[in-house]
């Protein structure tokens, strides 16, 4: 198999009609309804979900079937005094020579 960039291959339902673009928070297993209000949300809990399944969709991936122009890296530190953890997600994209425009594969 070969690469898919479909975007219903990455994110369930999503959908668009030329102006506006529609994704059921069901796709995003980390997100309440309340998490992504328009009003009372929070942005970060929004990042992180999306985040989150991106790279669930990566991580599943054959190397075959991953990007060659974009990578999804990320890692988990637990800082042993307070207990914290942090995780991280780096995401890196070639661009098509001096443009701000993903290469094609």
């Amino acid at each position: 198999m070969a690469f898919d960039d479909t975007p219903t291959t990455w994110i369930p339902s999503w959908s668009e009609d030329g102006t506006d673009i529609t994704v059921p928070i069901a796709s995003f297993p980390e997100l309440t309804a309340a998490e992504a209000d328009a009003a009372t949300g929070d942005i970060r809990k929004i990042l992180f979900a999306v985040l989150t399944r991106i790279y669930a969709v990566w991580a599943a991936l054959s190397l075959d079937d991953r990007p060659g122009k974009m990578r999804i890296t990320r890692s988990d530190d637990m800082d042993d005094a307070s207990g914290q953890m942090t995780r991280t997600f780096a995401v890196r994209f070639h661009l098509s020579g001096t443009s701000q425009d993903v290469a094609d594969e």
